[in-house]
């Protein structure tokens, strides 16, 4: 087995944008897992269970993404912005999310066509997923503890 030559300019070098590193990961994972509740879901539950397994991953793709991709684009701010930014865009997603969840459970055509517990199901499945793709993408960011902005002459 050759060793792995790494430059000098490569070694050490941080993430250079860890929420799209982070949502790369997210991305992935749910997906798979995804594909999966669906492919379950249709074997359960027919064409509505299809529907339901699809719309639940959506819905977490849609809903988590813009998270990880408001945090981007706030990254040049100050920590104090960026909380602010993600419980923001948390509150704003919960509060979509929630409207987004009355509409859908007072609709009859949707009752219809889509298999609920799918979606429900599904839905919990992926954003487990989720979390773990993106818990696995942060494990291997490269943040550095200090400063880098200056040099050490030697």
């Amino acid at each position: 087995m050759a060793p792995q030559v790494v430059s000098q300019n490569e070694a050490g070098q941080a993430t250079r944008h860890p929420a799209l590193a982070m949502l790369r990961g997210a991305l992935v994972a749910a997906v798979v897992v995804g594909v999966n509740a669906v492919a379950v879901a249709t074997v359960a539950a027919g064409i509505e269970g299809l529907w339901g397994a699809v719309l639940g991953l959506l819905m977490v793709i849609i809903f988590s993404g813009a998270g990880l991709l408001a945090l981007h684009l706030f990254r040049r701010t100050s920590p104090t912005v960026q909380l602010a930014v993600a419980m923001a865009s948390y509150t704003g997603r919960i509060a979509i999310f929630g409207g987004l969840l009355a509409l859908a459970l007072s609709s009859d055509s949707l009752a219809e066509n889509v298999n609920l517990t799918a979606l429900g199901i599904s839905a919990m499945v992926v954003v487990m997923g989720w979390m773990a793709g993106e818990i696995w993408a942060w494990s291997r960011l490269r943040i550095p503890i200090y400063d880098l902005d200056h040099e050490v002459n030697r």
